[in-house]
């Protein structure tokens, strides 16, 4: 992705007052561009990316009106956007922001698509940010703090667990297989990240099958962020150890983390397998 510059005094730690704080503004400003983005919603061309996902000029404009509004909250933390890019190597501090998560689904008008945002500090996901615009749900997570939807905290091990799971289509008939014991069966998931793991973390899923997935960290990180608070799992598939810059896991209700576990390597070989299929 393209560079972006870091900005002087952003190696300072945000207390976790500081970080609810910035939650605040992001839902604010989150909601402050919900007009335009329902307004335009199926309504729009599109070009496509050079990693072939597709751009609108909503997109660019939404982005540009939150990146403004989260730099007035606070000049000292950097904030990158999809459109914008950013390098590999983040400072120490920093939001990121995903304007329109499911551009597929806005171009469409199908009610999946969100705006997102994470921010890292210290080498991890430490608060994150889910809207859909279209069902007005705001989702928040803080490190230690947990994870809300509308005001409402959530809480997995209160839920019971889900029939259903959401995956790529390639591998629902081995998923299928591997949950029957669980009574989970795999459908084919919607498009956009940020909801599939706002369905898992609001227990209206059982899991949700994040592999060979493309995409960048603003992609994954916040929704993996919102299900951890909300007392479910991640489970890496291809790398040992989960950090936010994983695309490759499972995230799940934590009565299906035991089964998950202990088929982990069957997993892993199936996305390797059809990995070299591709």
């Amino acid at each position: 992705m393209n560079p972006a510059q870091q900005t002087p005094g952003a190696d300072r730690q945000l207390t976790p007052d500081e970080i609810a704080a910035a939650i605040g503004a992001v839902q604010r400003v989150f909601r402050q561009v919900r007009p335009l983005i329902l307004e335009r919603a199926g309504k729009v061309g599109f070009i496509d990316k050079q990693d072939g996902s597709p751009v609108t000029d909503t997109d660019v404009e939404v982005e540009k009106t939150i990146l403004g509004a989260l730099r007035h909250h606070s000049a000292a933390v950097p904030v990158y956007g999809e459109e914008g890019g950013y390098e590999d190597e983040l400072p120490p501090v920093c939001w990121l922001v995903d304007p329109i998560d499911g551009t597929k689904s806005f171009i469409e008008n199908i009610p999946t698509f969100t705006c997102m945002a994470v921010l890292i500090q210290g080498g991890e996901a430490v608060a994150s940010v889910i809207y859909n615009p279209s069902t007005d749900a705001m989702y928040t997570a803080q490190k230690g703090r947990g994870a809300y939807k509308n005001g409402v905290r959530l809480d997995l091990r209160s839920v019971t667990l889900p029939h259903m799971a959401l995956c790529k289509g390639r591998f629902i008939n081995t998923l299928n297989r591997i949950l029957a014991p669980k009574g989970v069966r795999c459908e084919y998931g919607p498009s956009g990240g940020g909801h599939g793991l706002t369905l898992v973390a609001d227990g209206k899923v059982a899991a949700r099958f994040n592999m060979l997935g493309g995409g960048y960290i603003h992609d994954y990180a916040p929704g993996a962020l919102l299900v951890r608070e909300a007392g479910g799992a991640i489970l890496p598939v291809k790398d040992d150890i989960y950090t936010y810059e994983c695309r490759s896991f499972v995230a799940c209700h934590p009565d299906l983390e035991p089964l998950l576990l202990h088929r982990l390597l069957e997993l892993r070989a199936l996305e390797v397998d059809l990995a070299d299929k591709e």
